[in-house]
């Protein structure tokens, strides 16, 4: 089963082991694997900067940037939740 984190534009969609980033205005949705799934968050004042795309080594590539509130960050940190427990819980492809 699916589950969705929807704020403003974008839908990111968890389906099992891959994400999904919808944009309202983009032709095309972005799937990663939650195995190559990279998230960065960076603190600005009482919002938060999430980007979410290709993990890099220290880098997030590609992917989209959300500005969230505290309340949404917290939703947003229990949907990633699911997407790191679903790239925990079986083998991952070699890096």
């Amino acid at each position: 089963m699916a589950i969705e984190f929807v704020h403003d534009d974008h839908i990111l969609v968890l389906d099992g082991r891959v994400l999904e980033i919808f944009r309202r205005h983009g032709q095309d949705a972005q799937r990663y694997h939650v195995a190559f799934l990279g998230v960065y968050v960076k603190p600005k004042g009482d919002r938060f900067k999430v980007q979410v795309g290709l993990s890099y080594g220290e880098q997030v590539l590609g992917g989209t940037t959300l500005t969230l509130d505290q309340v949404q960050f917290a939703r947003f940190q229990e949907f990633i939740g699911y997407a790191t427990a679903a790239r925990d819980s079986a083998p991952n492809p070699p890096r």
